[in-house]
């Protein structure tokens, strides 16, 4: 019996996963667009559920880490016979109920870790994570692991997130979250160990401007060691320190539209 159930796995898992190939961060005539990408570890792209609104309990069957994620992800099999893969919460264990829908059937529906509801039925101060900004696009919002969000406020027909940050995000009532902290909360104290294990990630080495040639970065020629100008560039000749850039600007107008004003 146990074969039979590890093949169905197998084909279902084959349908909802592709295989990627290493990219070097070069474009369609060979330039390099991303600097310090370059080889790597084939590895497959498992498509997760960022949806989660079938109003159905399931339990969790597997759980294990993809390359592609910091966090770990779970197998979820449902009770009308559906399959598909979370972000999982932490301290979620083998066999867990996990219920995922807009709304919810047991009163205790949204004190249970793991559960995914719309912000509508979650209490105030509960702990979320796999936020919607917008209904019905599917959780953007806090998926990196050991990241979480609080339910501070409500008004009207919007909620209050605060974030670690300290961004206050107001967002939809009829967005869909899920209870708990993300998952590997001990990743940010990976250790690569050796040059090796970067270069099977597809991080290539990084390289001091001081230390190239004239026509490759702003710093380089020179004769013997050379420290970097007083007005320091990037590659491209733009000024790295002190000056607001685009994409600075593009923050501060997203912060502003996004951030409430507490008076």
């Amino acid at each position: 019996m146990s074969k039979y159930i590890n093949y169905f796995f197998f084909e279902i898992n084959k349908k909802i996963s592709i295989g990627t190939r290493p990219l070097s961060g070069r474009n369609f005539s060979g330039k390099i667009c991303v600097h310090h990408k370059a080889g790597g570890n084939k590895n497959k792209y498992i498509f997760i559920d960022f949806f989660r609104r079938l109003n159905i309990y399931g339990y969790l069957y597997k759980i294990f880490k993809s390359f592609y994620r910091t966090s770990f992800i779970g197998g979820i099999i449902y009770e009308n016979g559906l399959f598909s893969y979370i972000i999982l919460s932490e301290n979620l264990k083998l066999g867990s109920r996990i219920y995922s829908g807009s709304i919810s059937k047991e009163l205790n529906d949204s004190n249970i870790i793991g559960n995914s509801l719309i912000l509508r039925e979650m209490k105030l101060f509960s702990i979320l994570n796999n936020i919607e900004d917008f209904p019905y696009k599917g959780g953007s919002l806090i998926r990196a692991a050991g990241t979480s969000a609080i339910l501070t406020s409500k008004f009207k027909d919007k909620v209050v997130l605060k974030l670690k940050s300290g961004w206050n995000l107001t967002v939809s009532e009829y967005c869909i979250a899920t209870i708990g902290i993300i998952s590997n909360m001990k990743h940010k104290f990976e250790y690569l160990k050796k040059a090796g294990k970067s270069r099977s990630l597809g991080i290539r080495p990084t390289v001091r401007g001081v230390a190239m040639n004239p026509c490759d970065h702003p710093h380089g020629g020179g004769e013997g060691r050379k420290s970097p100008p007083s007005a320091q560039r990037s590659p491209w000749g733009w000024l790295t320190k002190g000056t607001p850039s685009l994409k600075k600007i593009f923050h501060k107008k997203r912060k502003k539209l996004y951030k409430s004003i507490n008076k």
